[in-house]
């Protein structure tokens, strides 16, 4: 299927996590399908992520005359698309989470209620109080968020004994002020994101 450029255009879709997957997309292919493939024009809504790699939402495609359409597409419209002659295939899976081992899998809760996660080393896992990130267990793999571009969690640095440790940290002003007050430098902090406690 050759990809259309353009002009393009922000939306969103709503995983089966009902996770708002941000995209870029044709602005032609938008208007004309946006109602059938339960696309939302983005325009600033809490919660919506840009750039995850994990997980992924559907994707519809459909055979017309004039060529091939394709794009991402809401969980809540899949049997409809289907029933409509759509192809629907999900993309990606659900990335694993490290619980043992050299490395440990941990999250912060995002404005939007989503789950940012990323991977640290064993070590670093006990930074969790000062930090305010928490240890992902088995039962947080099918919520997590990993690969986002936009937005992110603030980033906290410290050097100690001649080495640097930097990672994220919980988006909440009460977790920046206690990182600040353990001698952590916070930056990346986006303020309009911020929960006031």
């Amino acid at each position: 299927m050759a990809r259309r450029r353009g002009d393009t255009v922000e939306v969103y879709v709503v995983t089966q996590n009902n996770l708002k997957y941000g995209f870029r997309t044709n602005r032609e292919i938008h208007d004309s399908y946006k109602g059938e493939l339960g696309q939302t024009t983005y325009a600033g809504a809490a919660g919506v992520v840009f750039g995850a790699n994990s997980p992924k939402p559907a994707k519809a495609t459909k055979e017309f005359a004039s060529g091939a359409v394709g794009s991402y597409c809401s969980n809540s419209k899949i049997a409809s698309l289907k029933a409509n002659d759509w192809v629907v295939t999900r993309k990606g899976t659900i990335r694993g989470i490290k619980t043992a081992g050299k490395t440990r899998t941990v999250y912060v809760e995002m404005p939007g209620g989503w789950k940012y996660a990323w991977n640290i080393t064993a070590a670093e896992a006990d930074l969790a109080t000062q930090l305010g990130f928490q240890l992902a267990t088995g039962g947080d793999a099918s919520e997590l968020v990993w690969g986002v571009n936009y937005p992110k969690p603030p980033r906290a640095v410290k050097r100690t004994n001649g080495s640097s440790v930097s990672t994220f940290m919980k988006p909440q002003q009460s977790a920046i002020d206690n990182a600040i007050n353990n001698g952590w430098s916070v930056t990346g902090v986006d303020y309009d994101l911020l929960p006031n406690a």
